[in-house]
Formats: C-alpha cells, structure tokens, sequence
C-alpha cells in the first residue's frame, strides 16, 4: 500500500507533502505494537519493533537521498534534524544488532569486523547530513553503550583518540551557525527583564517573543555589524531544556532536575539488565541520545521525534510495572501490569489521534495553498476560513489567510487576522505585511514601526529595508529615506543574487528622483 500510494503521487502528480506516506507506514507500525503489547510473548514484541524500525529506517534513508533529486521527497524539517532522527532509531536497534550478531555469525572476530562496518556506515550517514547535534548524541550514547569496555585502560586511550578525531571534524562544521546560536544567547541575556528569569515568558511563547526582544536588540546596536549578518527569524532556542527553563522560569527548571535525576537513577538501577534486554537498552541509548542532541538544537519540537522518544520512554515504563508487578501478590500483579499497558496505548491512540487531526488541518491548508497559486482566491479564502478557526491554528495558516485578504483589499478583515496570527508568531515577514495595511488605512505612525521592527527583527534582508525606504519616499519624509536609501546602498552583501541588484538598482533610481525634488524646492 505504501509503495502504491508513492508511485501514484508521481504518476497523477499529487501535490501532497510526504509527511502523509510515513504517518501510514507508521499507523502500520502502531498496528503491530498494539498487538505485539496485548501479548505476553516479549519476543513478539521485539521481533515487531525491531523489523518495523529496520524498514523505517531503510524507508527514510531512501526518501534522505531521493529528496536530492526530488524536492518532494522530503519530509524532515531540515538535514541537522534528520541526524537526530536516524541516530536515535539507530540506536535503538543498535543493541539487538550488538547480541544477536553473534547467533547470525559464530565466528566472533567476523562480528565484530560486521559491528565495526555497521558503525562506520552510521557515521558515514550521520557526517553527511552534517548534523552535529545527532552526531554528538549518537556518540555519547555509543560510549555509554561500550561502557564496560571503556573503563579498560586500552579501551580508554582508542576512545579518547576516537572522541579527538570526531572534535576536529565537528569544529570546522557549520561556524557561522555557532556564531548565530551564541548571539540567541546574547539577545535573551540582554533582553529579559529580571522577573522573567524567574516567572519565565509564558510555555510555548519563545517563538512570540524572541523576534520581538531582536527587534529590541538590534534598534540599539549596529544593524551593519557581523552581527546582524547572523541574524534570521528564530523560532527555537537550539538548546530544548533551556528554552523550557527561559518559557516555565524556576518552577521548569525545577521540574526538568527533577525529571533527569529520576531518568538517570532509573538508567543506573537498570544498567547491569541491559545485557539481556537489548529492547530496554535501545530504548535507554535513544533517550540519552535526543536528550543530549536537545542541548544542540530542538528535537523535542518535532513530532516525528518526540513520537520516538515517547514510545521509548513507553518501554521503560512498561519495564518497570513488569519488575513492580512480581512484588505483588499474582492477581494484583497481571491487574497492574493490564493497567500499565492499557494506559500506554490509550496515549498512543490520543498521539495518533493528534497526529490524524494535524494530518487533516495541513492536508486543507495545502488545499488553500493551491486555490491561491492557481488564482482562486475566493475559493482560498472559504478554505483560509474555515481552518482558522481550528483548535490546531498556525501562524503560516493565519498569515496566509490575512495575505489573501489583502489582495481583495479586504484591509480591516486581514489586520484582524494578521494580528490574531501575531499571537503565536512573530517575524519580519507579518511585520511587512501589517504595515502595509496599516499604511493603506493612514496609520502611519504605526505602519512606521512595522516597517522598522521588520529591519530589526532580521537586518540582513535588503527587501526589509527597501520596504521601509519606500514607506519614507511615499510618505515623503525624504530625509529619513535618503538616510536608509544609502542604508541599503552600503549594506554588505552576503549572497549576491539578481533581487538584491534590483533593490539597489531601484534605491539608486529613488534617490537621484528624491535629489532632484529636493533641488529644485531650493531653486
């Protein structure tokens, strides 16, 4: 069915995001669990998870080096993300690889030559999706995996040589994107007020306000410096605990000790069981993996993951009523182990539930996306309506609906949307759009700031800035505009690019015009 429905979105063309394909594959997966749970053959379960992960992984690894051929194909938010994704679920079924090797090949030196090969192509995929923070994880897992071989003084000397090597690699990976994280940093250090650090912003608000505090940031400092060329819309913190603790305050912060502590002193009670329990142990090493990786970037934001990591915290728990259950008298023990598992598979049929619901929602807003590309914007707008009332709205939804409205020159309708959307996320690009509304309603003074917290919001667009220098010209306030007129004139170029030539082909067309106005005022 899979394969069917993959080759049928070539053949008639459908525009549908693949994320629909790999939510039936994994309802398939769910299927087999669900049954795998309701047994009490342990074996089937391993058998199940094992085999699903396995064709899960080889399906993403596929999809991974397709989507560089086919834009379509892919399904992850971005290359860093999928190394965190495929650490872990290697990870998981790293273990069973690592005991049964041996049973597959009696000769012991070709197993480990064959664990050797297994993990050199893990590394090999991992370095060239260039994501460091699975990199990192998937190797502290690995050594936490190999610790009893680690403690040995050999082991020790080839793990520090290892960990050297893989250092130096990841270093020269990606610096500007350090720069950019440690300027996140700066901006939330300088930027919060000091109750904050304590009451915390609000859950789930970082993606509100950070654009916000950089608009802030960046109307007091240079907006030319190296600094700003790093500057972007931020949506995620790249470090998950932190951004909890900066949203929840000291009671998130609190709350996360707590949950490490008791995961660690849990991991720890288990260690020596690992041995023999290569599922229990798969599930440890992809926790410890997502969790190291969520220090470097956000994978507790991405459903896929999150999915993942659930389910493996699932596996521990179910562990653990099991072990709890034989400290029972017998009838109380299959009550509590029934409770257990029933429990664990209503909260997977409410994630799939969610997960349908999610699946519906962005199936109707592609739908939107289609009716305004190919020009029917009231049939876009009908469709904009109705999800946006939806109890799952998103910005990109909101602000697409407002654009629509704008075009119709609906202008009142689309600033109530607009400003709904500023709700749940804040960037340069609604910032533009409400000051163009508001600049059509004659608001000016507050189109003035829209255009300027745009600037701030991200300084190194040159269309932000062109924005404003034509809402300084039209609204001839021709001092102000010669001033971001050479603004956009001096302004580095970071990637050249014909649109970046035509904003400054066009500001030097509007400042000669603006000379020439002013010239023969004097005359």
């Amino acid at each position: 069915m899979f394969v069917l429905l993959v080759l049928l979105k070539f053949y008639f063309k459908w525009d549908i995001k693949l994320f629909s394909y790999v939510y039936l594959l994994a309802l398939f997966l769910f299927y087999k669990i669900a049954l795998a749970f309701l047994t009490t053959n342990r074996n089937s379960i391993i058998k199940v998870l094992i085999r699903g992960y396995i064709v899960i992984i080889g399906v993403e690894i596929l999809f991974f080096a397709l989507s560089f051929f086919f834009s379509s194909l892919k399904f992850y938010p971005n290359v860093s993300i999928f190394s965190i994704l495929i650490a872990a679920q290697l990870l998981f079924i790293t273990p069973y690889l690592k005991k049964y090797s041996q049973g597959f090949i009696k000769d012991t030196r070709l197993a480990k030559i064959f664990l050797i090969c297994y993990f050199l192509l893990c590394y090999c995929l991992l370095f060239y999706t260039k994501g460091r923070a699975g990199i990192i994880g998937f190797t502290i897992a690995l050594c936490v995996l190999n610790y009893s071989y680690l403690k040995l003084k050999m082991g020790c000397f080839k793990g520090i040589i290892i960990a050297s090597c893989l250092l130096l690699l990841l270093l020269n990976f990606k610096s500007n994107s350090s720069s950019g994280r440690l300027l996140i940093y700066k901006v939330i250090i300088t930027q919060l007020q000091p109750q904050e650090f304590i009451t915390g912003i609000g859950y789930g608000k970082f993606k509100v306000k950070y654009n916000e505090f950089q608009a802030k940031y960046f109307s007091k400092e240079s907006i030319d410096s190296n600094e700003a060329l790093l500057a972007n819309n931020t949506y995620y913190m790249f470090n998950d605990p932190l951004q909890i603790i900066i949203e929840t305050g000291l009671m998130g912060l609190i709350i996360l000790s707590f949950l490490f502590i008791k995961f660690f002193a849990l991991f720890k009670r288990n260690y020596i069981l690992l041995r023999e329990k290569p599922i229990l142990n798969g599930a440890y090493l992809s926790v410890i993996c997502i969790i190291i990786s969520s220090l470097f970037s956000y994978p507790f934001q991405i459903m896929g993951i999150l999915l993942h990591f659930l389910f493996c915290i699932a596996i521990i728990i179910d562990e653990e009523s099991v072990k709890k259950s034989f400290e029972y008298r017998i009838s109380l023990g299959k009550i509590h182990v029934i409770l257990a598992r029933t429990t664990l598979l209503s909260l997977a049929v409410c994630l799939l539930f969610f997960g349908q619901e999610s699946f519906k929602f962005y199936m109707k807003s592609n739908e939107a996306i289609r009716y305004s590309n190919t020009g029917f914007r009231k049939k876009a707008i009908q469709t904009y309506s109705k999800i946006s009332d939806n109890s799952m709205e998103d910005s990109d939804v909101l602000y697409n609906y407002a654009d629509e409205l704008a075009k119709i020159n609906k202008v009142d309708s689309a600033l109530i949307v607009l400003r709904k959307a500023s709700n749940y996320l804040n960037n340069d690009k609604s910032a533009i759009l409400m000051g163009n509304l508001l600049q059509e309603k004659g608001m000016f003074l507050q189109a003035e700031k829209q255009y300027k917290k745009a600037v701030f919001i991200n300084p190194k667009l040159f269309s932000n800035r062109a924005s404003l220098f034509k809402f300084y010209y039209e609204t001839r306030q021709f001092k102000k505009a010669l001033n971001w007129g050479n603004s956009i004139l001096k302004m580095p170029v970071k990637v050249p690019s014909k649109t970046i030539t035509d904003i400054k082909n066009e500001t030097r067309k509007i400042i000669s015009k603006i000379k020439m106005d002013i010239q023969n005022k004097i005359t």
